[in-house]
């Protein structure tokens, strides 16, 4: 439904309104040093927190999608393992904030950082039934109030000058607020408080059967937060904050398609026992996704070195030139993003840790092989050749699930375009922007004319029938 579409697009703009924006501001009034200062135990609080979010929102979202009546007992039993996993991810983050080099106030900061991302999983998690009941709206509302607080006062607290250690402070505090409100609409849509079951069979149970999801997790976030490690190891912090400013362009490129992921995933897991039906909506929704892939490529390339500028300022010049390797990054992982859901509908969530195990073990390789002779452009590269081998396993695997490539003809011609563009990039001269518009332009033209027509976008899979609240 499109309505819904819109919701779920509103709820992940506001919500990576925090990681985008907000991160824009602190990189503009702190410059790139002190912003990979804050960067980087920032990234590996995001890994740490990844052992309490186990997999949960995909594991939760697909279990309720195919059980809807059953939700308040799922959230249950998720709320009971997650709190459990609190208990090693704070152990973990103390001994790692004891290694890492005090005087800079890392340690202090991974604390703080990791603290407002638990609080963060746990208000995510909660907002997942409200999918099943169709209450879009709802989900949005708690994400503008409660992300707008966060971002209201971390940003005022930069803007008067305080630095990395104060604002993860005010972050993890104002954190808060959106756990509240998202136990309040629990409580008000689903007719329940919410509750953590910890009981030993039913936390072994949760534990093993999110075991797939929890590695999955925790071992991608750590893929696509290693080259921020590697970079901070062999550059140094001025070289994060250049690096994660191309992330957060990366991270507002993607938005859409984290929107339409949201949408797809529980109409996939409702038709998951019909063949036909499942290829026919995959094959729709990657076709939108490569669509969306390849409009933010070109618009990267059109207008990338301008927004580097308008947003964090000349101190990021030297980002300007990465940004055709970024705009190809978003395209890829647009791409991929159907072939990993089908994975997940499919209960195929092995094929993903295999495949999520074997990107970051050649990450890791060619970032120590590239970042050395190539600086941000060795890490930007290594990241793309992962994320290749990443959906090639993805592709194949999904192939054989549902015995299709999930690749109509308007699909092939989106990536026999962007293949013509690669193709062209290593000549693109650095100095020539006509070129460079010329090439973009094309693409988000393309995009348009080839892609999904303006009925396919009106018409996105919504619920077929309500939920009803659990009952007291």
């Amino acid at each position: 439904m499109f309505r819904d579409s819109v919701f779920s697009l509103i709820t992940t703009v506001v919500r990576l309104a925090t990681g985008l924006v907000l991160f824009i501001v602190l990189a503009h009034v702190w410059g790139p040093e002190q912003f990979g200062t804050f960067m980087y135990p920032f990234a590996i609080a995001g890994i740490l927190v990844k052992v309490v979010d186990y997999g949960f929102l995909l594991q939760v979202a697909r279990d309720i999608g195919k059980n809807p009546a059953d939700a308040h007992a799922i959230m249950s039993r998720a709320h009971g393992a997650k709190l459990l996993l609190v208990i090693p991810a704070g152990l973990a983050a103390y001994a790692t904030a004891v290694l890492l080099p005090g005087e800079k106030g890392f340690g202090a900061l991974l604390v703080l950082l990791l603290a407002d991302a638990v609080a963060n999983s746990f208000a995510l998690l909660s907002n997942v039934p409200l999918r099943a009941l169709r209450r879009f709206d709802e989900e949005a509302r708690i994400a503008a109030i409660g992300n707008l607080v966060v971002f209201a006062a971390v940003t005022g607290a930069v803007l008067v000058g305080y630095g990395p250690l104060q604002a993860a402070g005010v972050m993890a505090a104002s954190r808060t607020l959106c756990v509240l409100l998202s136990w309040s609409a629990y409580r008000r849509l689903l007719g329940a408080d919410p509750a953590a079951t910890i009981e030993r069979e039913s936390v072994r149970t949760s534990l093993w059967k999110g075991l797939p999801f929890g590695v999955h997790a925790t071992v991608g976030t750590l893929n696509m937060q290693l080259d921020t490690l590697m970079v901070q190891h062999y550059l140094g912090a001025g070289s994060v904050g250049l690096y994660q400013a191309g992330m957060r362009i990366l991270l507002g490129a993607l938005l859409v398609a984290d929107a339409l992921n949201g949408v797809y995933l529980s109409a996939m897991a409702r038709c998951s026992h019909d063949r036909g039906a499942l290829m026919r909506l995959g094959e729709r929704m990657t076709r939108q996704l490569l669509t969306v892939g390849l409009f933010a490529f070109g618009c990267i390339l059109v207008a990338g070195p301008w927004v580097v500028r308008l947003l964090f300022g000349e101190r990021y010049d030297a980002l300007a030139p990465l940004l055709p390797l970024f705009g190809l990054l978003v395209f890829l992982r647009s791409g991929g993003v159907s072939y990993g859901t089908l994975l997940t509908i499919a209960d195929r969530q092995g094929v993903r840790v295999a495949g999520v195990c074997a990107a970051m073990l050649i990450g890791l390789g060619l970032n120590a092989l590239l970042i050395p002779r190539l600086g941000l452009t060795g890490a930007v590269t290594a990241s793309i050749l992962s994320h290749v081998v990443l959906f090639g396993v993805y592709v194949h695997a999904a192939r054989r699930d549902v015995g299709s490539l999930l690749v109509d003809r308007r699909s092939g011609i989106l990536l026999c375009l962007a293949g013509v563009i690669v193709l062209f990039l290593p000549f693109l001269p650095p100095d020539h922007a006509s070129i460079r518009i010329a090439l973009g332009a094309t693409l988000a033209l393309a995009s348009a004319v080839v892609g999904p027509t303006a009925a396919e976008w009106g018409h996105l899979p919504w619920a077929s029938r309500p939920v009803s609240p659990v009952a007291r």
